[in-house]
């Protein structure tokens, strides 16, 4: 939870010092344990340092010859590497000294070799090029901007909207997507001529090229074979093990985010047994007195009842969709994406008022522990009928659901074809994008950026493709373009108040080998995501192990929306440049309905609206002062 920011002039001039320094300063809240600067010619690197691991003390940006790294990164696999690097490194070398030998000895591949989190860039003063990196998943962001004369990149937004040729105009491309909820483009960012690097790539900086490629990817064509079911619970139970052990590596306080979910209970518990008794684990959770479908107490109570835990209640009743605004858009510099932002806000303050410097995080067990479901298709494709049959009959029971319901969603639906799926979408794409996207976009902007094209592009590379067997239907999952967003997200919110995220099931290790093992373990006995049920049996409360469906937030997200009725009528009595993407006659009729008839398509309308709002009048102002202070 370091920063990093950066300055290459592709012309060979030497940089003016003031500018990276602006930039530095944007991240300063990034940097509690100290940051600096380096200039080098047409060079300039700089980092903010938060110090959450016993080899995080070091000076970075760091020079080592004719190499100067600056980098925000975490390496779980610091043995391998030292027992592969030449040189005087030991295992006190800090993380960075570790990526700049892997780079002397390995060049660019030297990420091929690399398991973290991490985003970095090397300059190399004998090519010379910029070489940055950002890790398998995007736990760590990494933004640029390129001219053919300017080259910069930074950790968050705001550091390169400094920039005298970043002109700080709104992506309406991104806006589109973010009120229409696709969020599957990796590259796009919300100000024109700033990008994202995606996840699992790298790039190669020169004076007068940019090359981008992608390092690494998942395979669903491995699979594993087990001796029995004993062996692959506890081949899971040993790789989860050591993707949690990796991330309780620090010299501060640790603590969980707990909702009471499989996920974020399975993180937290297996983080108990792994610590030592005399060291507690904090938790951090949300519930709810006025919102009883959103409560999840009884889950978390039960995790919790442990002596070596530590737990924290957060109770967000009574605030609005967006409490603290002023406060949380000085960090965000995007639109907030969570519907639930107004209480994750909230938790991660809680955790810096604790003096929690690392927070485990449950993110992506839902892809990683995968639900299994392609197995019942497959059992259908392959005349198993009596198998097919226990499962459905025996998932009905579980989750109080007619197993001919099962049956026709989880067997029947995925076997449509794709093309009549394609067919389909295409005759009925105005209804989807007005009446299933948001029914308040304003038709000039969708017609200006083409948005229903657009829409139907990124839609049709998630919810029209079905795979053909389980495996390929995780892979999907696990690949999903939307998790970078996700992470970033969060990113923002635990940035600005100076602690770390970790998430155990975001572990490339774990990943690779979830993919691998067969439906028939994940999905056993009407179960889904049987194989971490079974794994963490011992660890797991029981109401937790054996619960079939999640918590619904709905209740507690419209409540919050009701909560913020006044800011909900200034809106739209003063709209302002909101006026540009939506309707607001639609919008005012959104907000009719919903106070009579809450439903989840206008609450989330309402929620993008009310966030976009927010945002358009705190950053893109904000962009141009950034610029005039120069």
């Amino acid at each position: 939870m370091s920063a990093i920011v950066g300055l290459f002039d592709r012309t060979g001039a030497s940089l003016e010092s003031g500018t990276i320094t602006r930039m530095h300063e944007q991240l300063a809240h990034r940097g509690p344990d100290g940051g600096d600067c380096m200039q080098d010619g047409p060079v300039a690197v700089g980092h903010q340092l938060l110090a959450t691991t016993p080899q995080a003390r070091d000076d970075q940006p760091y020079r080592d010859g004719d190499l100067v790294i600056t980098a925000d990164a975490r390496l779980d696999n610091r043995a391998e590497l030292l027992s592969q690097l030449p040189g005087s490194l030991s295992p006190a070398s800090p993380d960075s000294h570790l990526l700049l030998e892997a780079y002397r000895q390995w060049g660019t591949a030297c990420v091929e070799h690399l398991i973290g989190a991490f985003s970095f860039a090397i300059w190399d003063e004998r090519q010379p090029h910029l070489f940055c990196a950002r890790d398998h998943v995007g736990v760590k962001p990494f933004y640029y901007h390129q001219t053919d004369d300017t080259f910069g990149f930074a950790t968050e937004l705001k550091a390169l909207l400094t920039l005298p040729s970043v002109p700080g105009t709104v992506e309406d491309r991104r806006i589109g997507d973010f009120l229409t909820g696709r969020l599957e483009d990796q590259t796009i960012s919300y100000y024109e001529r700033l990008t994202r690097l995606p996840p699992a790539h790298a790039m190669v900086v020169t004076p007068t090229s940019l090359e981008r490629w992608q390092y690494w990817d998942l395979d669903p064509s491995k699979t594993l074979s087990c001796a029995s079911d004993r062996a692959y619970e506890r081949r899971f139970r040993r790789t989860f093990e050591k993707a949690v052990r990796c991330r309780l590596r620090t010299t501060g306080r640790i603590g969980s985010e707990l909702s009471g979910g499989l996920d974020s209970s399975s993180v937290t518990v297996v983080a108990r047994d792994l610590l030592p008794e005399s060291e507690p684990l904090h938790t951090f959770s949300t519930i709810f007195d006025e919102a009883d479908s959103s409560d999840e107490r009884e889950y978390i109570d039960a995790v919790t009842d442990d002596p070596g835990i530590v737990p924290h209640m957060i109770r967000p009743d009574g605030t609005g969709v967006l409490e603290n605004e002023t406060e949380m858009l000085t960090y965000f510099d995007r639109p907030p994406h969570n519907t639930l932002h107004f209480s994750v806000w909230e938790l991660a303050r809680r955790t810096d008022e604790v003096g929690v410097t690392i927070a485990l995080n449950g993110v992506l067990g839902d892809c990683t522990a995968n639900y299994g479901l392609g197995l019942l298709p497959q059992l259908f494709r392959t005349a198993r009928w009596r198998h097919l049959w226990r499962e459905l009959q025996a998932m009905g029971d579980h989750f109080d659901t007619p197993a001919s319901h099962i049956f026709v969603r989880h067997v029947l639906f995925p076997l449509v074809p794709d093309s009549v799926r394609c067919s389909y979408r295409t005759y009925h794409e105005k209804p989807i994008l007005e009446a299933k996207a948001n029914p308040a976009l304003n038709p000039a902007f969708v017609d200006r950026i083409d948005l229903r094209e657009r829409y139907r592009e990124l839609a049709g590379s998630q919810s029209i493709r079905v795979a053909s067997t389980d495996r390929l239907l995780q892979y999907q999952s696990l690949t999903s373009e939307r998790h970078a967003a996700n992470l970033e997200a969060i990113d923002l919110r635990y940035g600005a108040f100076g602690v770390e995220p970790r998430y155990p099931f975001a572990d490339k290790r774990l990943l690779e080998l979830s993919l691998a093992i067969p439906p028939s373990q994940q999905f056993r006995d009407g179960w889904t995501r049987a194989l971490v049920r079974r794994s963490l049996a011992d660890l797991l409360p029981d109401l937790v192990q054996h619960r079939p469906w999640k918590t619904m937030m709905d209740e507690a997200f419209w409540n919050a929306l009701e909560n913020d009725r006044a800011a909900f009528e200034h809106l739209l009595e003063h709209p302002g440049p909101l006026a540009q993407y939506l309707a607001i006659d639609e919008l005012q009729a959104t907000y009719d309905r919903f106070e009579t008839d809450p439903s989840g398509r206008d609450a989330r309308t309402l929620w993008r609206a009310r966030s976009l709002a927010a945002w358009l009048e705190a950053w893109p102002s904000q962009s141009q002062t950034l610029r005039l202070e120069q």
